[in-house]
């Protein structure tokens, strides 16, 4: 079932982060890393949760999770 939703836009997005306390929405890691690697990322545009994606926390890269 579908339900509709509301995408807000973040102020912060595009800048770069190590955690997501940087930013109003999630860390996003550039292009998707090993598991526990150490990379930088950027706050996400929006509060769309679609697609594929990898959060970065305190530096590292966590495991990465597409939604359709």
């Amino acid at each position: 079932m579908q339900i509709p939703r509301c995408i807000v836009p973040y102020a912060d997005a595009g800048k770069t982060c190590t955690d997501n306390s940087d930013c109003s929405g999630d860390c996003l890691a550039t292009s998707i890393v090993p598991t526990g690697t150490a990379t930088t990322g950027t706050c996400q545009r929006d509060s769309d949760r679609f697609g594929c994606r990898q959060v970065v926390v305190g530096g590292k890269g966590q495991a990465a999770l597409c939604i359709d």
